[in-house]
């Protein structure tokens, strides 16, 4: 595994600059729960790009994990279905191939109320989540099997 294991956690995240209002959302509230670990931020086009950016970061290993932020909004892009098909399918095959955990945030919105409760919400935060699950695989990968 990554050697920064064996130090202070390091966490990568690669946020999409498209609906910027809600991913810039999910970041703030991913650095919130990250807290004073470092952080780096990488911003890419859209969704689409994010996987190649992961794949880069992951195969550095210099971050004990990376976190993917992003909005496909469903039916408003006629290839919306094939994008988060394909950006899923990537991020595991990364997580999988460089045994660095990839956190996958990469939303599929249907609507503006469900965007906001998602991004920006207090209950259902997927930005907080991603975090959460990122320091608890730290967690899980610092005890002895």
């Amino acid at each position: 595994m990554a050697s920064s294991r064996s130090l202070s956690p390091r966490f990568a995240l690669v946020v999409s600059e498209y609906n910027r209002e809600y991913t810039d959302a999910l970041l703030a509230s991913a650095q919130a729960v990250l807290g004073k670990h470092e952080q780096k931020v990488v911003r890419v086009p859209g969704a689409f790009e994010i996987p190649l950016q992961v794949q880069r970061l992951a195969r550095t290993r210099k971050f004990t994990a990376v976190i993917a932020l992003g909005l496909v909004w469903q039916g408003k892009t006629s290839h919306a279905q094939e994008i988060t098909r394909a950006v899923t399918d990537s991020l595991m095959r990364i997580s999988l191939e460089t045994n660095v955990p990839v956190l996958h945030e990469v939303l599929a919105i249907q609507t503006e109320a469900e965007a906001k409760a998602r991004c920006m919400g207090t209950k259902l935060n997927r930005g907080r989540e991603a975090a959460e699950a990122a320091l608890a695989l730290v967690a899980n990968t610092r005890e002895k099997y």
